[in-house]
């Protein structure tokens, strides 16, 4: 299936009035703005790819900090870790036993019954869903560039 490219806008040059912008006011306003700089479609396209799903995002501290999007350290699902204290019954299911009579400690909790949440459920829809690992998933996706995806076609 060919991929689609998103075409650009290009929007008309307003002057300021009643329900209008000023196009110059915005251009001072956010001058850094790729739409503003001369970038055509194809250096933003580029300039994409390369700082946000190919580079690592910084928040400078904001909020997360460092993000990779390719999830280059996704989790595997038999790499979670189960059982008391607090622990989920499965990589699938969180543990339903009580921590005992007037505890509300998760240090004080059993381990889940022998088996529970071990299988997940089947996905409702096509895909592999809930079937599927996370880091086997990541490490497809993180090799995803723009223009190379397809309408209803998974990667996987």
């Amino acid at each position: 299936m060919p991929s689609h490219n998103q075409g650009t806008v290009d929007p008309p040059k307003t002057q300021r009035g009643l329900g209008k912008a000023s196009s110059e006011d915005l251009r001072s306003s956010f001058a850094s703005s790729p739409l503003f700089n001369g970038l055509t479609p194809e250096d933003i396209r580029k300039k994409y790819q390369e700082e946000v799903l190919d580079g690592v995002i910084n928040d400078g501290g904001h909020t997360f900090g460092t993000f990779n999007p390719n999830y280059e350290d996704a989790p595997s699902m038999k790499d979670v870790e189960t059982g008391a204290a607090g622990k989920p019954a499965s990589a699938f299911s969180p543990n339903p036993s009580s921590p005992g009579e007037g505890s509300t400690n998760p240090e004080d909790q059993p381990a889940a019954p022998e088996g529970f949440g071990e299988t997940p459920s089947a996905t409702p829809f096509a895909g592999v869903g809930s079937q599927l690992d996370p880091q086997a998933s990541s490490q497809v996706i993180s090799k995803q560039t723009l223009g190379s995806y397809g309408l209803g076609k998974s990667s996987n």
